[in-house]
């Protein structure tokens, strides 16, 4: 759904939004924690380093989302499973069924043709380095409105995590909705310090947020978000939990009230080698 694919975009740029990190103590004899930038290239230097190995992956995915009026109460209740791969990095999903129904042949098709456009356009290299340099660029955004604090390191399960509180960066004007968006949340996040790659985030919004009236972005106080990362044993990074809830809207986007909660799992290694034979053509509907 393309208001959780925005939303979970936006919070996977929060983890690495501070241009500096404010100030914590740490104990005598410990090495100085990382900064926000050290971080942030550590996370860019690891992901292009693992891109290729993330192409080997095929995921499931199970998609709840339930909609409400402004008493709980709720209104429409949908689940949707999907299956996940990669393409030059690019996560490109299919649907194979909605509230336990496998899709209809008309619908199948629909998703093949979609998801073959998908695969061919960021199969073309420029492509999807144009996709990157987008997600680069909100990345950039957000840096400039938020920062770290309160930072603090830990061992688990062998390695070495960064734990913050994420807060607004008080100087900072924004222009534009991300940054908006960035300075009304709080939250904490979790850092493999070794690679820079998220592991845990818990943001809440703690103020309303109304651009343009409300008409190009309304969101209220305790909007939440939380995403989970975790390594697999080749050291993939790969999203296992996304969920969220509150009242918002995004250019539309959002339903007013919502929860979702996304679970990903069943993750297999493949290896395919594939020669393409003349020019590339769509599917077309027989």
């Amino acid at each position: 759904m393309q208001h959780k694919a925005d939303c979970l975009l936006a919070v996977i740029v929060i983890a690495w939004s501070a241009a500096t990190s404010a100030p914590s103590a740490r104990p005598a004899g410990n090495p100085p924690l990382p900064n926000a930038v050290e971080l942030l290239q550590r996370a860019l230097q690891n992901e292009r380093k693992l891109a290729a190995e993330r192409e080997k992956y095929d995921c499931r995915i199970t998609e709840e989302t339930i909609e409400t009026d402004s008493k709980g109460n709720t209104k429409k209740d949908t689940r949707v499973v999907s299956d996940l791969f990669y393409v030059n990095g690019i996560p490109i999903e299919r649907t194979l069924q909605k509230d336990g129904k496998d899709l209809s042949p008309d619908d199948a098709h629909k998703q093949d043709d979609r998801v073959m456009k998908e695969t061919l356009k960021y199969s073309n290299q420029a492509n999807a380095q144009k996709e990157e340099d987008k997600q680069n660029q909100e990345l950039q955004d957000f840096m400039e409105a938020m920062m770290l604090a309160n930072g603090r390191r830990e061992r688990m399960n062998g390695r070495s995590v960064l734990f913050y509180d994420i807060v607004p960066n008080p100087h900072f004007e924004a222009r534009n909705l991300n940054q908006h968006v960035a300075q009304v949340m709080q939250g904490k996040v979790s850092i493999d310090e070794q690679t820079g790659e998220l592991i845990d985030i818990n943001m809440t919004s703690v103020a309303d947020l109304k651009i343009g009236g409300g008409l190009v972005a309304n969101l209220h106080k305790g909007f939440w978000l939380h995403i989970h990362n975790e390594p697999r044993p080749d050291g993939v990074w790969l999203t296992d939990l996304a969920e969220g809830s509150g009242d918002a809207r995004a250019a539309l986007f959002f339903h007013p009230y919502f929860r979702f909660k996304e679970t990903t799992d069943s993750c297999s290694l493949y290896t395919a080698t594939a020669t393409q034979v003349g020019p590339a053509q769509p599917l077309k509907k027989p």
